[in-house]
């Protein structure tokens, strides 16, 4: 396919694993590399018939990076063009970038803090926010949702969103996830030892849950904790169970077997139907906090809000709904009869100093200590 759009005198060749390169030769008039690029992402979207399957085909995107010489080397042509990828995958996949040259002190930076990375597990540089969840019918705290930080030496603490992706990227995240876990159930098991029942929900990433040793690395920290596997909801995103829905479904099953609640996160966002929700062992569904931001000013948002919450009920799948910041919002939810909620206007992350000292004070509803809500690294 890739050999089909490009001149006789131009190269395909692969270089590693999914990663291909193709190098367009100087012609007398100039071939933009953009065009070339479109029929490369036109050409591979086109469905592909399984072997054996007469019914079955799928369909793959790329990513691609651009990179213009003249360079004064093979690698450094190659370089740039990396980075252009990366650039394209973080801006959605599915698309071409073409290489800019501020892009290389952003790569730069990017490295410097992937090195930084590798060395904060094992420095202690990470720590855990909790942000309580609630039943908004009785306005009562249930459970808590771990929230992941990085005090890095130089830059103070950084947001997920500015370290999550490269730990995903690099891999990274399997330790990093295991970690939060571990200390997510000995955190939530010393509450119960106090006398607070308070469930704690942890998120899973797509790395995480391709990851063969996901199954021991929970029970791993439920042994170790000593916590009830029923106080403990893992969290997976609704687009990461779509990416191969019969392997996701077996290793959920699994960690079900464990007595661990099963959550979906962002859900309205991705492929939603009823057919995965009934074959995933699923406990509660996160409405996404978009739908809940537009809920006072758009009546598509307020009547997807309906829908899912009832959807629920039909299939007695607990809802959640997250992002909740205006007293309009949680009014419209508790009118709707969803389950449980968070949101800065019930309570911010909190550190763990302030979520001890919250928990003793805020009304709890005993008879729900599960944690249904699921977790955001």
């Amino acid at each position: 396919r890739l050999t089909s759009v490009v001149r006789e005198g131009d190269t395909v060749g692969r270089l590693s694993g999914d990663e291909f390169v193709i190098l367009l030769e100087p012609a007398p008039v100039t071939v933009a590399p953009e065009f070339v690029a479109e029929r490369v992402l036109a050409v591979l979207r086109q469905p592909i018939d399984l072997i054996g399957s007469s019914d079955r085909s799928i369909s793959i995107t790329a990513s691609i990076g651009i990179a213009v010489g003249p360079q004064p080397t093979a690698d450094d042509l190659l370089r740039d063009a990396d980075i252009a990828l990366y650039r394209a995958k973080e801006s959605g996949r599915n698309r071409y970038v073409l290489f800019e040259p501020e892009m290389q002190a952003s790569a730069e930076a990017y490295l410097r803090l992937e090195m930084d990375l590798r060395d904060a597990l094992d420095e202690q540089q990470f720590f855990l926010l909790y942000q309580p969840t609630f039943d908004l019918q009785t306005e009562s705290v249930v459970g808590v949702e771990a929230l992941v930080r990085w005090r890095h030496p130089s830059q103070g603490v950084l947001e997920p969103d500015r370290f999550i992706p490269l730990a995903e990227a690099s891999g990274l995240i399997i330790p990093l996830g295991r970690w939060v876990l571990r200390e997510a159930c000995r955190q939530a098991a010393n509450w119960h030892r106090r006398g607070f029942p308070t469930g704690i929900a942890v998120n899973v990433s797509g790395r995480q849950l391709d990851d063969d040793c996901l199954i021991d690395d929970v029970r791993d920290a439920l042994d170790t904790s000593g916590l009830n596997p029923e106080s403990l909801t893992l969290e997976v995103t609704e687009t990461v169970l779509m990416n191969d829905i019969d392997a996701a479904s077996e290793k959920l099953a699994a960690i079900k077997e464990l007595g661990v609640r099963i959550a979906i996160d962002d859900f309205g966002t991705g492929y939603s139907s009823l057919a995965y929700l009934r074959k995933l062992p699923v406990d509660a569904l996160k409405i996404d906090r978009s739908f809940i931001s537009g809920v006072s000013s758009s009546r598509d948002s307020a009547a997807l809000i309906h829908t899912l919450v009832q959807l629920g009920k039909t299939l007695s799948i607990e809802t959640l709904g997250e992002g909740i910041e205006e007293p309009a919002q949680l009014r419209n939810l508790q009118r709707e009869q969803c389950d449980f909620g968070q949101g800065f206007l019930l309570a911010r992350p909190l550190d763990l100093d302030a979520i001890q000292g919250f928990l003793e004070t805020a009304p709890r509803v005993v008879q729900r200590a599960r944690a249904i809500d699921p977790a955001t690294l």
